[in-house]
């Protein structure tokens, strides 16, 4: 998050200089790659000296992982604005079926809206592949998202009338992998049907959730 600074006698205020160079980031990263993105990159872009970027920020990791958390924030803006917060509990008069219908749906507008940050994304995927503090933090990017899938998930297989025998984390991990599947294809091949592949996964898991129960008799 943002840095703060506070001024006395008044509530603490965004420090605007962090937030300039966590935007040239963001846009610099996704233009450029991580590989080739410096930090004097990221300060020129942001109009201010390499040395002040360094004062914020002790490595381009740190950038980074920041750069993510700034891309991520519209799309968390939308989901509060929906009534369910990324890391908060499901709402108990909330309907969780649809929440899951509408997970599907964003996730085409953000891939629309936001195809660099889904760029940026699997860039950072790839270099924590052999950088162990970036691995770190995708470690917990994924975690939190897959745990916000999760929670959705409990709540529509409670409304179930055939449970199935798989754990809500197993099949939010079955679902996060397959929109990152999409994604992925998308981002490799703007020519992709991404909408109709999330669409085809929505029908799917819904069907899935919405299956009558089993007859005892008829099982086998």
């Amino acid at each position: 998050m943002i840095d703060q600074i506070k001024v006395e006698g008044q509530q603490p205020v965004p420090d605007q200089t962090k937030e300039r160079i966590v935007d040239a980031a963001y846009r610099t990263l996704v233009k450029r790659g991580y590989h080739e993105t410096s930090m004097k990159d990221i300060a020129a872009e942001a109009g201010v000296a390499p040395g002040l970027a360094h004062y914020y920020f002790d490595t381009k990791e740190d950038l980074l992982v920041a750069a993510i958390e700034h891309g991520c924030e519209p799309l968390m803006r939308v989901w509060d604005e929906a009534g369910l917060n990324l890391t908060g509990p499901i709402p108990e008069d909330a309907d969780p079926m649809m929440f899951a219908r509408l997970g599907f749906e964003l996730a085409k507008e953000e891939l629309r809206t936001y195809g660099g940050l889904f760029l940026l994304t699997f860039d950072m995927f790839g270099v924590g592949l052999h950088n162990p503090k970036i691995a770190s933090a995708v470690r917990a990017f994924i975690e939190e998202r897959r745990t916000f899938v999760a929670r959705i998930t409990q709540g529509v297989i409670a409304g179930m009338a055939d449970p199935p025998s798989a754990s809500a984390d197993a099949i939010a991990g079955a679902i996060w992998g397959s929109l990152h599947g999409i994604y992925l294809q998308k981002v490799m091949n703007p020519a992709f049907d991404a909408d109709a592949a999330i669409d085809a996964l929505s029908e799917m898991t819904i069907a899935f959730a919405t299956r009558p129960r089993i007859a005892s008799g008829m099982e086998s």
